[in-house]
């Protein structure tokens, strides 16, 4: 935090080296040119209006703070009555030659007016109070969120010591877990139209559609490279490190019960499944695939409607940014939401059993570092660009992603990121964003390769050759249609699991780890996505 004050006399001769003092603890707050122009601006026009009802031999009181990424200045004076900023009228038959000052009066409120969104005024106690928001860092969500996590993970575990198991398990209960299903819930009405209004807007702006097969060949070719490298880094992490043995974990296997009937996933279905029977069906099940093929299916027709085209593209347009809003309005009780997700995992993980399950946690931890070392190499090698800028443009959506462990609940901001940090034509993150969301999922390809091998190790089950080669081919089919949302790895888990015969009991340990890993899986499959968009970007000439 950062907070300069200063006093001056209001007085007409003071007001220069007010607005100095303004402008340069501005500049050490590191606000942007463009927001800190405005704020100068706005900040003579307040202190003119401001000095005239002060009282006699009082201060005109001026802070400038900066607190979590928000820059504030604030004016306060002992007052003779109110500031009457912003109230100056006038209509066409004004005379601005013959009324001089009233003209100077009424720009001076045109530009307060105009900017009341950061301007607050209030009268107290012979008071008078203007704060102006100077400006708003792009990192302050990443620092709210931050804060959120640091701040769920000191008290809940003081909470955990405190208080006894029950106590714990009730405040999950009907706090964190309503908090979170609530939050989830909200995101999840707005995704399916976002995901189908996205790839439509951004297919049917492509005139030409033999452009969109290109894109889509493109953006298509780089994930399927980056998902076998994934499974050549999973194999070659879980070698290295070889955790687990058998009796390391025998007292967890015969403390486990046997997990209720899973939902299976056939690979069959999944293809089969791409192309949906019900319109409609497709937006109640918020399946992803199918909601993408509707999407590329409806924008690709679009441009063939004649004279027609340009209506339904506005139209359709207008309604991504619709959805776009509603999810970026929900998102700002991330933080709120955030503090629910760490909480909860706090509060209820077993830290017996993550002690138990380090070293496949290193190991896993392993391959997503590898991972993040691959992407940044990629980055440097295609587009020649500074891997650690790059990374640092690209962090807060990777962190939203670790926050949320949810793909598609960090979409917004991953496109948020493409458009404002990295400078990616919405024409291609449009598009690239929410398909990379469904068939993009490296860090998913890491976990579940890694957790098979160290389960089907843990109970006895050799994998031969072959039956190794069917896993891979298993997790990289079963990577294409996941859905990118928290816990879906437990469902793919239990197809890999019957599938190569090892006990169903496993899943039970497998939940525990995903509990650790999921967040770390999200982070590197929406770290992908954003690497994928940017070198096809830069290579192919659709960045802004």
């Amino acid at each position: 935090m950062k907070e300069f004050t200063v006093r001056v006399s209001p007085e007409q001769g003071n007001l220069t080296n007010a607005i100095e003092f303004i402008e340069n603890r501005l500049t050490e707050c590191k606000t942007g040119v463009k927001d800190r122009s405005k704020a100068v601006l706005l900040a003579e026009e307040c202190l003119v209006e401001l000095f005239k009802v002060t009282k006699e031999n009082r201060p005109v009181i001026i802070r400038v703070k900066r607190f979590l990424g928000k820059t504030t200045i604030t004016f306060m004076s002992e007052s003779r009555n109110e500031v009457k900023a912003g109230t100056v009228n006038f209509n066409s038959d004004f005379d601005y030659y013959e009324s001089a000052p009233n003209a100077e009066a009424a720009i001076r409120n045109m530009i307060i007016n105009a900017n009341s969104d950061i301007i607050r005024q209030s009268y107290r106690n012979g008071t008078n109070k203007i704060v102006i928001t100077a400006g708003i860092s792009s990192q302050k969500n990443l620092i709210n969120v931050l804060f959120s996590m640091l701040l769920a993970v000191i008290l809940c575990s003081f909470m955990r010591i405190a208080l006894s198991g029950n106590i714990c398990n009730a405040i999950n209960e009907y706090v964190f877990m309503t908090i979170k299903t609530i939050f989830l819930n909200a995101l999840k009405a707005v995704i399916a139209p976002l995901i189908f209004f996205s790839i439509a807007a951004s297919v049917s702006s492509i005139t030409d559609l033999s452009e969109l097969g290109k894109i889509g060949v493109r953006v298509m070719g780089f994930y399927a490279m980056t998902t076998f490298v994934a499974t050549i880094v999973a194999f070659t992490a879980y070698n290295i490190i070889n955790p687990g043995t058998f009796n390391e974990l025998s007292y967890m296997i015969s403390a486990t019960q046997q997990v209720g009937e899973q939902e299976t996933v056939s690979i069959l279905d999944t293809i089969i499944g791409i192309v949906p029977d019900n319109f409609v069906g497709a937006f109640v099940d918020s399946a992803t695939l199918q909601l993408i093929f509707l999407g590329i299916l409806v924008g690709g027709v679009v441009p063939l409607m004649g004279e027609k085209t340009e209506k339904i593209t506005f139209f359709i347009s207008a309604a991504n940014d619709v959805f776009l809003r509603v999810a970026s309005t929900i998102t700002k009780c991330l933080p709120i939401a955030v503090f629910a997700f760490i909480g909860s995992m706090v509060m209820t993980m077993d830290f017996h059993l993550i002690k138990t399950l380090l070293s496949l946690f290193f190991c896993i931890l392993l391959g997503m570092i590898v991972m993040l070392v691959f992407y940044l190499t990629i980055v440097f090698i295609m587009t020649g660009s500074n891997p650690f800028d790059f990374f640092k443009n690209a962090v807060p959506a990777w962190l939203n992603a670790f926050a949320l462990s949810s793909s598609s609940a960090a979409m917004p901001f991953t496109m948020d990121t493409c458009d404002k940090k990295l400078n990616i034509s919405p024409k291609l993150y449009s598009f690239s964003i929410p398909l990379g969301a469904t068939i993009n999922m490296d860090g998913f390809v890491v976990v579940l390769t890694i957790s098979t091998l160290f389960l089907a190790k843990v109970f006895g089950v050799e994998l031969s050759g072959g039956e190794i080669v069917s896993l891979i081919v298993t997790i990289v089919l079963l990577s294409f249609g996941a859905p990118g949302i928290p816990g879906v790895s437990t469902i793919c888990m239990s197809v890999l699991l019957m599938q190569f015969h090892v006990p169903m009991e496993a899943l039970a340990i497998f939940i525990g780890i995903d509990a650790i890993t999921d967040p770390l899986n999200t982070a590197n499959n929406v770290f992908g996505d954003i690497v994928g968009t940017f070198c096809v970007g830069k290579r192919n000439g659709m960045m802004k």
